[in-house]
């Protein structure tokens, strides 16, 4: 049977509309759970990097030890509202958590690092990424080299915020203080920079909240 080109037009758009609707659908009746799992995965390297690891119910612990707050920070001479999530650990001491956004070589990279609550001691930190080089900047997400920044400290003897360095060929084989340092990426080189960058310019705004915090203690 031959068709003619109306009748083919008007087919191939009423299927073209079909299947575009479904596809809306679909999207719009998966995007809770989407955003259920992204809520779940945000909360669980929140805990890793505050030392809880291997948690059962990720949900229901997390609000059970965490709590979230907006603080007032300056960023470029401007007031801006910036979120900390302090996390009560298992001695009873707690930890406050800071997102971290930064960019690697080919997309955004990302993290959390905790610090104990003398405002200076890396509890723990978490980094993930978008899509940095299989085997080499991917390495960041990884929780062996995330282990580097346990311990690490964010200011000198004299109180002098110290950010975290990212060392190519390692610290020690450097003059960096090890205390204020890890090792790069090996074959990575633009991904530990962005790292590095990431780590000091998410820190940085909350120099003074980390100070008031270590005058507590």
């Amino acid at each position: 049977m031959k068709f003619s080109n109306t009748y083919i037009f008007i087919f191939t758009t009423v299927v073209v509309l079909i299947c575009a609707i479904i596809l809306t659908l679909a999207s719009v009746g998966l995007q809770p759970f989407q955003q259920a799992n992204r809520q779940k995965e945000r909360m669980t390297q929140i805990l890793t990097a505050s030392g809880y690891k291997s948690i059962g119910d990720p949900i229901q612990f997390y609000n059970s030890v965490a709590e979230e707050r907006e603080v007032e920070v300056l960023v470029d001479g401007k007031k801006e509202q910036r979120q900390m999530i302090q996390v009560k650990l298992r001695d009873s001491s707690y930890c406050y958590v800071f997102p971290l956004k930064g960019k690697g070589l080919w997309g955004p990279i990302w993290g959390y690092i905790a610090v104990k609550d003398d405002g200076n001691t890396i509890q723990g930190a978490v980094f993930d990424h978008k899509g940095e080089t299989p085997g080499l900047g991917d390495e960041i997400s990884t929780e062996r080299y995330a282990a580097q920044f346990e311990g690490k400290l964010l200011f000198d003897q004299l109180g002098v915020f110290q950010s975290i360095k990212v060392v190519k060929g390692g610290v020690a084989n450097s003059n960096i203080d090890p205390n204020h340092g890890v090792d790069a990426v090996s074959g990575g080189t633009i991904t530990s920079q962005g790292l590095e960058t990431m780590i000091a310019k998410g820190l940085e705004p909350y120099i003074p909240l980390l100070k008031q915090i270590n005058k507590k203690d």
